[in-house]
């Protein structure tokens, strides 16, 4: 399968813009991708957490109202 000019081209760009940039500069930038990754699975990790707070709350709820309606089946029939 032939690769397209613009896949050519991409493969070389990484590359001599990694020669053209000083340690420094690449360190920012490995710096800046590593920060942008970790705040993309936070903000993931936050939701998960988020919507695993409501099932366990709607869960308690329903729980709560289950031992309500025993405890007063209970007063009912001593």
């Amino acid at each position: 399968m032939a690769e397209s000019y613009a896949t050519q081209f991409a493969r070389k760009g990484g590359h001599a813009r990694a020669k053209k940039l000083t340690a420094e500069q690449r360190k920012a930038s490995a710096r800046k991708a590593a920060q942008a990754r970790w705040a993309k699975k936070m903000d993931t990790l936050v939701n998960e957490i988020s919507e695993g707070t409501k099932e366990l709350l709607k869960t308690a709820k329903a729980n709560a109202r289950a031992a309500r309606a025993r405890r007063g089946r209970q007063k009912e029939n001593p």
